[in-house]
């Protein structure tokens, strides 16, 4: 199955009634033409479909920009935008983007409350598809359709550990919730278990990575899923145990699950970030040789083009004056995502992770007025590429489009990187944390292949600050940074500064209670505020 051609079908062809979560978000059909009767096999896996385009594809959300209301795209600026990994200049003069750059949003900043509104749109879609699914009977035997349902179970847990990561608290709704009623208001701690519970059974329904297909969850995205929820139980639920157990040795279990199917890095760091990466995804259609990737989220130039997720972070992360062509850029650039120094100093001159373009720009972030022209500040992030593997090493000197060393480019304004979600690295640095918090589980070793692979020795030992300095290093523009520095308790205060936070360009403390986002203004009179906004 070509999952690129089944979100097309899905999102043109077939109404899905979704009935928003919360009273104040009306989810509507995309299409007003829409099919209201599923009569095939393919329609139903198109139906199911839908809910991966959901996290690809525009839509379903009120939005004054529908490209920047992609899901991955509006996770990037909550997760990235407020941390020392990433910063966005005032010229795009993009109302809330400051706020989020200084770590300091509102609860009117429209941000936010489309990143809210991303999240309870993709659950509500995840729910309905559950239900229709029932009546799929003709088609598919029950195994199968318990299988679908648990893959949009995952999708659903997905967005809801987004939702208890960002927010704390939320509506909690799922297959069986009645459409129309105020669904109940759960706190973190409640998400936690209701989610983890609901994951727990789900994954037992999914088929491993190996014999899954390319670009739908498998059974070791739910366990990394679940690990990540693990990871960061005692900033959820204030306790490091659940149900008498150490979440630390639980999230141990997951990853060591994951490991013992999905052995191996991807030999080469930067080919996981290029528009080749679908090989390095683990599933039936590629193998897990090399799967590092445990799931991404396909994206396609000609089939599944968007605005957000890596199209965001090629063209949309590229400057004015820099070779953009080299990394496969044919399209005017945006100017936008750049990095911020702290993350830049992290890495040792042999570390082949550090892809980044300094060209004539400052390394310090003095004026943030303007980005993207020589002498204007930040360098230029070249982790993800939109050129393949097979033209990453050409020269930047080949500027004739007559030599056969002339870089690729791509045909149009979008990109086709996948955008990884979960990878074997991550989980790897996991189990070092997991060690490092009393879970027998070979840390270090996993600690060091992490190091290895990016050309870097080993090491005998590591301290918390060592492993979070790793993890900025091998993951940064993944949408995991703001998450790590909370749980590293670096986030808030004036522990650690980077440059613009709280709004000063040397960084200040914010207040602790930043530690959630705020609930937006349309949502609490459901909800409620979270405390200190």
């Amino acid at each position: 199955m070509k999952i690129s051609k089944y979100i097309l079908f899905c999102g043109v062809s077939l109404m899905v009634g979704v009935t928003s979560c919360v009273g104040d978000l009306d989810v509507k059909p995309i299409n007003p033409n829409d099919k209201t009767e599923i009569t095939s096999k393919d329609e139903y896996i198109g139906l199911m479909m839908r809910a991966y385009g959901g996290l690809v594809m525009e839509g379903g959300i009120t939005v004054s920009d529908g490209g920047a209301g992609v899901y991955f795209r509006q996770l990037f600026n909550q997760q990235e935008l407020p941390t020392d990994e990433c910063l966005i200049g005032l010229n795009w003069n993009d109302a809330g983007i400051d706020e989020l750059v200084y770590a300091q949003p509102s609860p009117d900043n429209h941000w936010t409350y489309e990143m809210y509104s991303r999240i309870n749109y993709q659950i509500a879609l995840c729910n309905s598809i559950i239900t229709s699914l029932n009546n799929a009977g003709d088609f598919f035997t029950s195994a199968e359709i318990d299988e679908m349902q648990a893959e949009m179970r995952v999708l659903r847990d997905l967005s809801y550990y987004h939702m208890i990561d960002i927010f704390g608290k939320g509506p909690w709704t799922n297959e069986y919730s009645v459409v129309g009623e105020i669904p109940p208001t759960y706190s973190r701690s409640e998400l936690f278990k209701a989610v983890v519970e609901d994951l727990k059974d789900a994954i037992e329904h999914v088929s491993p990575a190996a014999q899954q297909e390319y670009g739908r969850v498998s059974k070791e995205a739910g366990l990394a899923l679940l690990a990540k929820l693990y990871l960061n139980a005692e900033v959820y639920t204030g306790s490091a145990t659940y149900n008498g157990e150490s979440t630390w040795q639980l999230c141990a279990n997951a990853c060591q699950q994951i490991t013992a199917s999905i052995p191996n890095l991807a030999p080469t760091y930067k080919y996981l970030f290029c528009a080749s990466n679908h090989k390095y995804v683990a599933s039936s259609t590629y193998g897990t040789a090399n799967g590092e990737i445990l799931w991404a989220v396909p994206q396609d130039n000609q089939t599944m083009q968007c605005w957000g997720n890596t199209t965001y972070l090629t063209v949309g992360a590229y400057a004015t004056d820099s070779p953009a062509a080299v990394y496969g850029c044919n399209a005017g650039v945006w100017n936008g995502p750049h990095m911020r120094p702290e993350t830049v100093r992290r890495f040792d001159d042999n570390d082949q992770r550090a892809l980044f373009y300094a060209g004539e720009f400052t390394l310090d972030l003095d004026n943030i007025e303007n980005w993207g022209t020589a002498g204007t500040c930040g360098y230029m992030c070249v982790k993800y590429v939109m050129t393949d593997e097979d033209h990453y090493e050409l020269s930047p000197d080949a500027t004739d489009p007559t030599n056969p060393d002339y870089p690729y480019l791509n045909p149009n304004d979008y990109s086709s990187v996948d955008t990884p979600v979960f990878r074997l690295a991550d989980i790897y640095l996991m189990l070092a944390e997991c060690q490092m918090n009393g879970v027998s589980c070979d840390g270090l070793n996993y600690y060091n292949k992490v190091r290895i692979r990016a050309g870097l020795p080993a090491v005998g030992s590591y301290s918390a600050q060592d492993l979070l300095d790793e993890r900025n290093r091998e993951l940064y523009w993944e949408c995991h940074r703001r998450s790590d520095l909370i749980r590293f308790g670096q986030y808030t205060g004036s522990t650690y500064n980077w440059q613009w936070k709280a709004g000063v360009q040397p960084g200040g403390a914010i207040e602790s209670y930043r530690n959630l986002m705020p609930i937006p203004t349309q949502f609490t009179p459901t909800l409620g505020q979270n405390p200190g906004y």
